[in-house]
């Protein structure tokens, strides 16, 4: 067996990894990097994309799908497989698809000889880990993973085995827990607001907006919390997410209320977090004439609006840990007896583009 790093290692995005067998061939995600000439797409052949015989997706962020349309276009006509929720979260038609539900009911089952284990992953609602079992081999990708959740569920990783064990470490040598990093945040939070009054946080649409939202009611911070559609939307949809967030998510319900461009006090979340719509940047816009200030408490991408407002000192950085670090990663591996474990979704660690096993 082989597994060929086509992204995700030695870099932040882009994450896609091939694994190769005598009768397997399959994908892990197919991400871009945003901001990269050429369009950021996997160091993937035309002729390795027509040989595979289907695409497994850990979830719907960018990072991990937004190079699906580029496959196709580059001769890949086999299906798309993914939790229920993931496909629905993807902002593009796939022609083929297959839910994770159906293929693995109760988490595991089989596709085209490779027998596969799921778990969720804690990231997002639709997020997973994998182990796949083929040609008297073993390979894990955990995907973006997290124990440390505020309303996600997350199915541990324990006692698997692994030839291969590719592990969530995006913070790299960050060794902030995550009871401090809250701690850090929502206190930064508290003296922001008594500063400005309002804050604007751009957020994804999928994952860390609703954890934030919780941080934040449970941290008694004070003022109102507002959202935009898609931000409220996901708020009301949390009983249909049963099993994907925890039973505390039922508190959300009516935790925030649209946003009136005259408030000048509280908290809005807007769902796009490199504020790429016009809307978006509008409603930022909005905030910081009312006197108000944005966060951005995940990646900021060169090029984009969120960066432009960093250099221009009119947003505050402040993590909200929603992956592994290198400390919580060894954690995780040490849990498990994997043969080899790689780090990925780290620029701080590289691999080897090729691995034999």
């Amino acid at each position: 067996m082989r597994l060929y790093i086509a992204g995700g290692c030695g870099e932040h995005g882009r994450n896609c990894f091939l694994v190769e067998g005598k009768c397997v061939n399959f994908l892990v995600d197919c991400g871009v990097m945003a901001g990269e000439e050429g369009g950021g797409y996997p160091r993937l052949s035309a002729e390795q994309a027509q040989r595979l015989r289907c695409v497994f997706l850990t979830h719907s962020h960018a990072d991990h799908t937004g190079a699906l349309p580029w496959l196709r276009s580059m001769g890949y006509t086999g299906p798309v497989i993914a939790s229920r929720h993931t496909l629905e979260q993807l902002p593009f038609h796939l022609e083929a698809e297959l839910p994770l539900e159906e293929l693995c009911p109760g988490g595991e089952g089989s596709y085209d000889g490779v027998h596969i284990q799921w778990g969720r992953s804690g990231h997002c609602v639709g997020s997973v880990w994998y182990r796949f079992s083929m040609e008297r081999k073993s390979i894990l990708f955990s995907g973006d993973y997290t124990e440390n959740t505020q309303v996600y569920v997350t199915e541990p990783i324990r006692g698997q085995t692994a030839d291969v064990a590719v592990l969530d470490c995006a913070y790299g040598s960050d060794r902030v827990s995550y009871a401090d990093a809250c701690g850090y945040l929502t206190e930064k939070v508290r003296r922001l607001l008594a500063q400005y009054g309002l804050l604007v946080f751009p957020v994804p649409k999928y994952g860390r907006g609703l954890e934030l939202l919780q941080l934040f009611r449970q941290s008694g911070l004070e003022g109102p919390i507002f959202g935009d559609s898609h931000f409220l939307r996901e708020i009301e949809k949390t009983e249909e997410y049963h099993g994907w967030m925890k039973p505390a998510a039922g508190t959300l319900q009516n935790a925030a209320a649209p946003y009136s461009e005259t408030e000048k006090q509280g908290i809005l979340f807007i769902s796009d977090p490199q504020l790429r719509s016009p809307a978006a940047r509008d409603a930022v816009r909005t905030v910081l004439a009312l006197g108000g200030h944005a966060v951005m408490t995940g990646t900021v991408e060169h090029g984009s609006f969120s960066a432009q407002l960093v250099k221009d000192g009119q947003m505050e950085l402040l993590r909200y840990p929603v992956h592994l670090n290198l400390r919580q990663m060894e954690a995780l591996a040490g849990k498990n007896p994997f043969a080899r474990v790689i780090p990925y979704h780290s620029a701080e660690i590289t691999a080897e583009p090729i691995c034999s096993f």
